[in-house]
């Protein structure tokens, strides 16, 4: 068999010597053709992987009491329950921090929000993954109107930890100082988010506001009393909020004494314009003839970003890409009209994918200048290590096939798999091309007589390194057991690039190398024939 396998590659190697031209612009076409495949492969930070758990945050309208809340969630945890037969255990929180609670953007807890932890029972014992369970839970679990029920699964990036936005993988960031303008842009966005195929539960990471009572002072009126704004809020404080007076002590323990209101008294808004206040000249007057209240709503939180207030909106992915997703994002919102000074960009893991990206391209660069400079040093010419290198792009057709065969994104641990191909690919060529040059130079044999030789002679060595990289590569290809997800990637980058990159590699190097090696021949015979004054000879190939 093995027989069989040298005579056929000796006659595919013969015919494509023959035929030079057609197998190096086929090969171009080739690459071409690869480069612009790989617009449909999607991109993203670092692979989503399935830990068996889900996440369900339900919110309610501000204010809510935390009875109706728990009746809420008694409902969404029926519904849980009756459509998740793969659940083992569900951790149930209500008024906790919840969606707008500290580990989702750092908004307090309150009563109106609930959470769920839904752990999911071994991968090997269900059919469906935590995203598609989550996929499907999503749409059943809107049961009132003005509720928001947002749905994921808890997967294992770092960035979704860590990040302001509760875990969601897409976000939009909006800068600008107007509080309404800012509210108002950002509704727009979520608007163009929620319309964007693969995009599900967008939402604003700055919540409605608290209802609040503010509180005007007439100054004029108040310094012709002699009274001042710190001391009306000083009275305010007092009564209302109460002012520590003294310590009480007994034994070892220590109590704070309070003074204030009573609960009945400081509870009713329509007390507090009678709260009396001291004035200087020994008067006493009520503080509503003073001081203008007014009801109203204050903002939960304000946050900021390098010294600019920001508004997230952010969402989770539905069976697409991040890249994808966040192409079509910035499209729709490069559409909107921006109030002055204000910016649209794009935020969370998109950001950080960028500058993981670029920062891994110079890695590449350098991987592919350090293999180009050990091969000169080693070959002591600077032609065959070039030659050598052009196997590298021939890597990109595989690297392309595999991510879409295998429906694989593009992702931090693909990409270090394409810079360990920079240093594995060359391998091949390096073995066939030293293999030709000790046969022309200790052998005497002429250039295609040593190209056919030293490809059939080095045909098994190239197959078996190959072949055994490719084997023990193929268990982490498959992704098999628990986060068996995050170097899969890298695997199959490295399968499919080393795979394409060999076979062509053994018909495509030793047509460059005759390319490459006749035309230098000619070179210098036409400068030998002109330093002879004579015409130059052909000499047999």
């Amino acid at each position: 068999m093995l027989d069989k396998l040298d005579a056929e590659y000796q006659e595919i190697l013969h015919w494509s010597l023959t035929h030079r031209k057609t197998i190096v612009a086929l090969s171009g076409a080739v690459v071409v053709a690869s480069l612009y495949l790989g617009q449909f492969v999607g991109f993203e930070l670092m692979p989503e992987t399935d830990e068996g758990e889900i996440r369900v945050d339900a919110e309610l309208p501000s204010g809510t009491r935390i009875e109706v809340t728990d009746q809420v969630a008694q409902q969404l945890l029926r519904i849980i329950r009756e459509n998740v037969p793969e659940v083992q255990r569900v951790m149930t929180e209500i008024g906790g921090s919840g969606p707008g609670g500290s580990s989702g953007g750092g908004r307090p807890s309150s009563t109106h929000t609930a959470e769920f932890r839904v752990q999911l029972v071994d991968r090997e014992k269900r059919q469906r993954t935590a995203q598609q369970i989550a996929t499907a839970l999503r749409p059943k679990l809107n049961i009132q109107p003005g509720m928001i029920v947002r749905t994921r699964s808890a997967g294992s990036n770092f960035m979704q930890r860590f990040s302001s936005t509760g875990g969601d993988r897409a976000s939009v960031l909006i800068r600008g100082h107007d509080l309404a303008a800012a509210m108002e842009l950002a509704k727009n966005v979520k608007t163009h988010m929620d319309t964007t195929p693969g995009l599900a539960d967008a939402q604003i990471s700055r919540r409605e506001g608290l209802p609040e009572v503010l509180i005007k002072v007439d100054r004029d009126k108040s310094s012709v009393l002699g009274l001042n704004v710190s001391q009306l809020a000083g009275a305010l404080q007092t009564t209302v909020g109460g002012t520590r007076a003294s310590m009480f002590r007994d034994g070892g323990d220590e109590y704070n004494i309070l003074v204030r209101l009573v609960k009945s008294d400081r509870n009713r808004l329509e007390f507090i314009p009678q709260i009396p206040i001291n004035t200087p000249l020994g008067k006493t007057l009520p503080i509503g003839s003073l001081v203008q209240m007014e009801q109203t709503q204050g903002p939960v939180s304000l946050e900021r970003e390098d010294q600019e207030r920001v508004i997230t909106v952010s969402g989770n992915l539905a069976g697409r890409d991040l890249g994808s997703v966040m192409r079509d994002v910035e499209a729709k919102t490069n559409t909107l009209e921006l109030p002055r000074d204000f910016t649209i960009t794009m935020g969370g893991e998109l950001e950080e994918q960028e500058k993981a990206f670029n920062e891994l391209i110079v890695s590449l660069v350098l991987a592919i200048i350090l293999v180009y400079m050990v091969m000169a040093a080693q070959f002591e010419s600077l032609r065959d290590p070039l030659i050598i290198m052009f196997s590298i792009p021939l890597a990109s057709i595989g690297i392309v096939l595999a991510l879409l065969l295998t429906n694989t994104t593009f992702n931090i641990q693909a990409f270090i798999g394409t810079i360990l191909l920079a240093g594995i690919v060359v391998n091949n060529a390096i073995v066939l091309v030293d293999c030709i040059n000790q046969l022309r130079r200790e052998e005497g044999l002429s250039l295609r007589e040593a190209v056919e030789l030293g490809g059939r002679r080095r045909l098994r060595p190239i197959l078996m390194t190959t072949l055994t990289t490719v084997l023990g590569l193929a268990p982490m290809a498959l992704g098999l057991g628990e986060g068996g997800e995050v170097q899969a990637p890298m695997a199959r980058v490295i399968l499919g690039g080393l795979t394409t990159s060999t076979l062509i590699t053994l018909v495509f190097i030793p047509i460059l190398y005759t390319l490459v090696e006749e035309r230098t021949d000619r070179a210098h015979r036409r400068q030998a024939a002109a330093e002879a004054g004579v015409a130059p000879v052909p000499v047999q190939q």
